[in-house]
């Protein structure tokens, strides 16, 4: 691919990168009986550098002429199975990111300043994942239980970030939009044509920015998210095989809170979730 960028110095221009390499993996299982077994893998992966990677997005930027694709590798085990009335899966994780992409602080020749896009550094998450459902009957009731967590340590193992004009050194700040907590934990119980289930999911506060930002910004783009939880709650009953009625009723506490902070498209701020909302459907099978 080849071009004229009229804003720009054609000698900078291309920045050309070779993407050819294996990608390894390896997948392994022991049964430890019919219903039951151990299991780990290990796998590499990479992000290319793209297009808009390469080419500046004004003259007041600078790509860096040995810009290298970010890559990684993950390994993960776990034992999973099921056993009276119970299933499950819980297992750990270490997921390496090397060559992370982003924006340092540069100076010219004439000490003027300018935008360095370039690896900014590496990151590490390590972690769990445990999935437990239980179910039984009580008489003519039937219950069902499962928790669904995850635990992560998401940190900046070399790494830099940009404050202002200035660069500073980031290792050990937590990794920017991972939480250390996601559950979700749910309740069903059935009874003859009728079911009522509840769902609480709550996910921990995280970072906006690699600086670990807590005070928000003017603009809101930087800062902390707070964490939140939220509760659902569902109905439903068959009146027959071909007639039924639902209920649903979504963050029924009101909780306000919001995920992200974007800082592009359509602009830096928070979003606001949706606050109670409530649907009921009604059910025909012809």
């Amino acid at each position: 691919m080849s071009g004229t960028i009229t804003y720009y110095d054609p000698g900078n221009l291309p920045n050309a990168i070779t993407h050819q390499f294996p990608l390894l993996g390896l997948n392994t299982e022991y049964r430890v009986n019919a219903t039951q077994n151990l299991y780990a893998g290990w796998s590499q992966a990479y992000r290319p550098v793209i297009f808009k990677d390469i080419i500046p997005a004004s003259t007041y930027e600078v790509v860096d002429k040995n810009l290298r694709d970010a890559k990684g590798s993950t390994f993960e085990f776990g034992y999973r199975g099921h056993s009276r009335g119970f299933n499950w899966d819980v297992g750990g994780f270490r997921m390496l990111y090397s060559n992370r992409l982003g924006s340092l602080a540069g100076r010219d020749a004439s000490n003027n300043y300018y935008l360095f896009r370039t690896n900014v550094g590496n990151s590490v998450t390590t972690g769990a994942e445990i999935f437990v459902e239980y179910n039984m009957n009580i008489g003519k009731i039937e219950l069902s239980v499962f928790t669904s967590t995850a635990i992560f340590h998401a940190r900046y193992t070399d790494a830099s970030a940009r404050v202002g004009e200035e660069n500073v050194n980031i290792r050990g700040n937590k990794v920017e939009t991972v939480p250390d907590v996601i559950t979700r934990n749910g309740i069903t119980l059935r009874w003859n044509k009728a079911s009522l289930s509840g769902l609480y999911s709550y996910t921990a506060d995280s970072f906006a920015d690699a600086l670990n930002t807590v005070t928000p910004s003017a603009n809101g783009a930087v800062g902390l998210v707070p964490s939140y939880g939220l509760l659902d709650l569902n109905a439903s009953y068959a009146f027959t095989k071909n007639f039924s009625l639902k209920v649903n009723v979504s963050n029924v506490t009101n909780e306000q809170y919001f995920t992200k902070r974007p800082s592009f498209y359509p602009g830096p701020g928070v979003w606001t979730s949706d606050g109670r909302t409530w649907s009921m459907m009604f059910s025909i099978k012809l």
